[in-house]
């Protein structure tokens, strides 16, 4: 005997070697019927007695028998299996769609084919790519770096689903959300927490960019808006950054510090957290010295020192309506409806009130 092979033995005496699949005629045999009796007994079909039935349940449960997907679904002419493409795993925004996604799949008999595109093209044709190859029913793209229109020609248009999408030939217009798409009012979520602001006696207020895409304008372009249909006179003072200066917002930081606005409103709780940390090292206080606005609503916002001001978004809930468009499309035909969901402005202790309101006077007017 060759040494390292004694481990390899079972009790018989011969080699441990790989299990052979038990398959559907291993259950006739055992129960002693025909195969198509055993496929039809283990799928309840009621020509086949509860006699039967229960005996061919049985033999299926001794030897472990697990029915081929594959084979299953060329025969129903589907796989049951949806495809999700997202960004970045590590996010977490991007997680709690997933986690909605894949519940809700879960829920309706569906499993998830889930890859990360890291905001790459390539990375994200080839996760297409992947999809096909494995006969994906549909597939939920969640703000993808291709263009809608190249999304569409590489999958079925009518099994797509495009989850916030970032990219700038899609209309953003107010109220106006193409089919197959669902998105969050980012605008109306971030008047609400200029308005927030101008009510407690904020005036100098800056906006902190998130990169160049097509939320990005909408976000700052609702701030700017916002600022002037309440009258503010001083005019938006925006800061460049970039989708990763959320990971080291140093240098940022000492930009903002050399003339300190009141108020930020930054492009996400990622970049507003990151920029807390960064001016408490510069000795720069939040709320006290400035007040501090982010986008998201992500757990972590909830357990920061002090706790953050937000525009929350439904993210779960964004998944969860992906995977139960699809699944409805898929199983009755019904067409992909646009879906525009509120976000929620959750008020924290990273904003005060500076000073009281103007009496006998509307700012909104």
């Amino acid at each position: 005997m060759r040494s390292g092979e004694s481990g390899r033995l079972v009790a018989s005496g011969y080699p441990a070697g790989p299990r052979r699949r038990i398959l559907l005629k291993d259950v006739a045999t055992s129960a002693n019927v025909s195969g198509s009796t055993a496929s039809r007994a283990l799928a309840d079909d009621p020509r086949i007695s509860l006699a039967t039935r229960l005996s061919v349940k049985a033999a299926a449960a001794e030897l472990n028998y697990v029915p081929n997907a594959a084979a299953r679904s060329l025969r129903m002419k589907h796989t049951r299996t949806l495809g999700l493409l997202i960004p970045d795993l590590r996010d977490p925004v991007h997680g709690q769609v997933a986690s909605g996604f894949e519940e809700e799949a879960r829920r309706s008999g569906y499993c998830v084919i889930m890859v990360a595109g890291e905001n790459e093209p390539a990375r994200e044709r080839l996760a297409l790519k992947i999809f096909a190859e494995h006969g994906a029913d549909g597939v939920a793209i969640v703000s993808g770096a291709i263009s809608p229109r190249e999304a569409r020609e590489r999958v079925d248009p009518e099994r797509l689903i495009l989850v916030q999408p970032d990219h700038h030939s899609l209309p953003r217009r107010e109220g106006v959300v193409p089919p197959g798409v669902i998105l969050t009012d980012d605008a109306g979520g971030l008047k609400a927490a200029v308005n927030h602001l101008v009510d407690n006696g904020y005036r100098r207020i800056a906006y902190v960019e998130g990169g160049g895409g097509a939320t990005n304008k909408v976000r700052s372009e609702a701030v700017a808006t916002t600022l002037r249909s309440r009258g503010v006179k001083t005019a938006l003072r925006t800061f460049g950054a970039g989708d990763d200066t959320w990971r080291d917002p140093t240098e940022l930081a000492s930009e903002i510090a050399t003339d300190l606005p009141e108020a930020l409103v930054c492009y996400d709780d990622k970049l507003a957290l990151a920029l807390m940390d960064a001016l408490r090292k510069l000795r720069i206080r939040v709320p006290e010295d400035i007040g501090m606005v982010g986008f998201d609503g992500i757990p972590f916002a909830a357990i920061s020192n002090p706790r953050l001001t937000t525009v929350a978004t439904p993210a779960g809930e964004m998944g969860r309506l992906a995977a139960a468009s699809l699944v409805r499309t898929i199983q009755v035909g019904a067409r992909l409806e646009a879906v525009l969901l509120p976000p929620d402005l959750i008020v924290r202790e990273s904003t005060r009130t500076l000073s009281p309101p103007t009496r006998n006077h509307d700012p909104r007017s």
